[in-house]
């Protein structure tokens, strides 16, 4: 069911015309919340020093042109490593802040087909090892990237076996 009011129409009716149009998708879980920042160790000390937060180790992705680094409660940071990639740019334009939510799927490419049928715009789709993400344009979802991630769920005691710990 879709959320929110529509004047004049209400939720179940909502929920009738997207049914119709066989329109689908739906979140599993918020996954994480992308915060744009300039220098990724001086936020990351910020952040733990303002709300005790932990923080993994940092990971870079040069096929994106971004380093970050995650808490186990799916805050993360991202910082550009080149002065014309994409984090680069928006805080360029915006300022450090709030770049975008990623929400957990189970079926990702009939989640982006729903997506570009609501008229989001799709601008990538990357792969990287078992984690499938897309990154929807910002201009299309009030200015916040929405992007979707599929992997196969683990339980905790099995990631701290794999990782030896």
């Amino acid at each position: 069911m879709l959320g929110g009011n529509f004047k004049g129409m209400g939720s179940n009716e909502r929920s009738i015309i997207y049914y119709e149009k066989g329109i689908q998708m739906k979140a599993e879980k918020l996954d994480r919340v992308l915060v744009a920042v300039k220098d990724l160790e001086a936020s990351a000390q910020f952040f733990s020093d303002l709300l005790g937060l932990t923080f993994d180790e940092v990971h870079e992705d040069p096929s994106q042109n971004v380093k970050y680094i995650r808490t186990p409660l799916g805050f993360e940071l991202i910082q550009s490593t080149t002065p014309d990639g994409a984090v680069a740019r928006f805080i360029e334009k915006r300022g450090e802040g709030l770049y975008g939510v990623i929400f957990k799927t189970s079926d990702m490419q009939s989640s982006i087909k729903d997506l570009e049928a609501k008229g989001l715009k799709c601008v990538g789709n990357p792969v990287t090892g078992g984690l499938e993400e897309a990154y929807f344009h910002p201009k299309d979802s009030k200015g916040v990237m929405i992007a979707l991630c599929d992997y196969d769920e683990m339980h905790g005691a099995t990631m701290a076996e794999i990782k030896g710990k």
